[in-house]
């Protein structure tokens, strides 16, 4: 099967991701989706920080069977090269690899100008590395060159867009997590025509610089090296605050992602405009978290244990009575396929950008197989072949549930220890934290 071909085994796959994405994740929001040209070559241009979840996240986000570049490392072996040749990856060679393999991107280059003048996409993430942090790294040239040269081949009559893409997770590697996936407004590639004619290398500049001004925003960006902790920590700590006071959008996770972006952008203001201003917020917050550390606690038990009180906590725990059977049911059935492989992993995994990507990879085959075990002893046990394959369908579904269930008894249970273990101290923190937001969001308004 060539690369440029529709198929139909990679849509089959997709099908199966898509389904594991859903299970995998609290939310997916998607913008922008309308936006991506029809019936025109297409170079999705996205930022990174997420290992393949990345790639992933766009496949699972539009319906184009998308060539991506990746990392030419991952091609080693010739059962890894099929495959991945069958899920349309194709290697790109940065100097890592040596400089002797920099000339097998010609060839790649050339195979995907052929993709592009069949009208179909291909995807590049234009740091060409992930970072695992709010934050973008240099751009390369790799997008521009491909785009200006595939153009230039076709006397720029090839309507390439590059279509600028957004990711954003609230957390990296946890699971359940909430995922954004925001198209941009194209770039029309034919716009650089006189520029590219007078001065490739300029335009090709150019063309990098437009990418990154048009990503920006569309993802969460902290700019700041020296205290980057500490504004994740004033986004986790103030964001829902700043959201209650403003307006962005009817969607409930739009509307926390644009506040935070927004409560971002003026902390950053207020570090380059009122110095000590920033330094006091950074004081604080630092101090803030330092309690809490030490006490063992994180700032969202702090938060619910300010929003849960007793009659909310005993009504909690009546339904924690009456939701125990059905948790009980999804924990069987799921704790041995999603725990053993995380346990497995974990130490093993040096950068943990990568823990969410293993995990989830290791989830596509680990799970289907102890299903079919577990619904083989079903089997045995009933005699009924329909009621093991109904079990074995609502086995993922029964897992959803109880791993929310599991999130909804913890929180449960941190609210009392904590009215419990720390009653003389959790007035002062949520005094504590309840100050530091306002002084922020007084600050930055």
């Amino acid at each position: 099967m060539s690369i440029k071909s529709w198929s139909v085994g990679y849509e089959m796959i997709r099908t199966y991701v898509r389904f594991a994405f859903w299970l995998t994740h609290k939310s997916v929001v998607v913008t922008g989706r309308k936006q991506i040209p029809k019936w025109k070559p297409v170079i999705f241009a996205a930022n990174h920080q997420n290992a393949l979840m990345d790639p992933l996240a766009l496949a699972c986000t539009n319906s184009f069977q998308t060539v991506w570049l990746a990392r030419a490392d991952i091609f080693k072996s010739k059962s890894a090269q099929s495959f991945l040749k069958y899920i349309k990856l194709l290697p790109i060679y940065r100097i890592r690899d040596g400089k002797d393999n920099l000339s097998n991107n010609e060839q790649i280059f050339e195979q995907v100008t052929h993709i592009l003048e069949n009208c179909q996409s291909i995807g590049l993430f234009p740091e060409a590395a992930h970072s695992g942090k709010r934050q973008m790294l240099p751009h390369k040239k790799a997008i521009p060159r491909i785009a200006l040269e595939a153009e230039a081949k076709n006397d720029f009559n090839l309507k390439l867009q590059i279509v600028p893409v957004g990711i954003f997770y609230d957390h990296y590697w946890q699971f359940n997590r909430t995922l954004i996936v925001q198209y941009g407004e194209p770039i029309e590639v034919d716009r650089y025509r006189e520029e590219y004619a007078d001065n490739p290398q300029k335009a090709m500049l150019s063309l990098r610089d437009e990418i990154h001004d048009r990503i920006s925003p569309l993802t969460l960006h902290i700019h700041s090296k020296t205290h980057y902790q500490e504004y994740e920590n004033i986004r986790q700590l103030a964001g829902e605050s700043y959201s209650g006071k403003h307006f962005f959008s009817k969607n409930k996770v739009l509307q926390l992602f644009y506040a935070e972006q927004e409560l971002v952008s003026g902390i950053e203001k207020l570090e380059n405009g009122q110095p000590e201003v920033f330094e006091k917020i950074i004081e604080e917050t630092s101090l803030y978290f330092q309690v809490i550390g030490e006490l063992g606690v994180t700032d969202e038990q702090v938060s619910n244990a300010g929003k849960i009180g007793a009659l909310a906590i005993s009504g909690r725990l009546m339904v924690a009575f009456i939701t125990f059977p059905f948790f009980i049911t999804g924990f069987l059935f799921n704790a041995i396929p999603f725990y053993v492989p995380r346990m497995m992993i974990r130490p093993r995994v040096k950068d943990t950008a990568f823990l969410s990507t293993f995990n989830f990879v290791a989830g596509l085959v680990v799970f289907p197989i102890f299903y079919l075990i577990e619904a083989s002893l079903i089997f045995s046990l009933t005699g009924s072949a329909l009621v093991a394959f109904f079990t074995f369908v609502l086995m993922p579904f029964t897992g959803k549930l109880a791993f929310n269930l599991l999130i909804f008894y913890q929180e449960t249970l941190q609210s009392l220890n904590l009215k419990v273990r720390h009653r003389s101290l959790l007035p002062q923190l949520e005094k504590q934290r309840n100050e530091l937001i306002s002084f922020v969001l007084e600050k930055i308004s």
